[in-house]
């Protein structure tokens, strides 16, 4: 029973270090990767603003062509 109780212990800590050097050589490598490709990332606050302009104008160029079309339809079908 001890035996097997060492066994387990050692083939637990074999897999926890094992993940543990994986992840860490994981996040080394990624960081490497950031410094080679050297692209900026924008900031979240930045990239939210310009996407809710980006999609207020759309809303707005949909809103008026549907307005348009209706006022066409209405204007061909009185």
């Amino acid at each position: 029973m001890q035996q097997q109780l060492q066994e387990a212990l050692s083939i637990m800590l074999t897999g926890m270090i094992t993940v543990f050097v994986f992840l860490t050589l994981l996040l080394l490598a990624m960081g490497l990767l950031r410094r080679f490709v050297g692209t900026e990332e924008e900031h979240p606050a930045s990239r939210s603003s310009t996407a809710t302009r980006t999609a207020k104008a759309s809303d707005t160029q949909r809103l008026a062509a549907i307005t348009a079309a209706i006022h066409a339809y209405r204007r061909e079908h009185e």
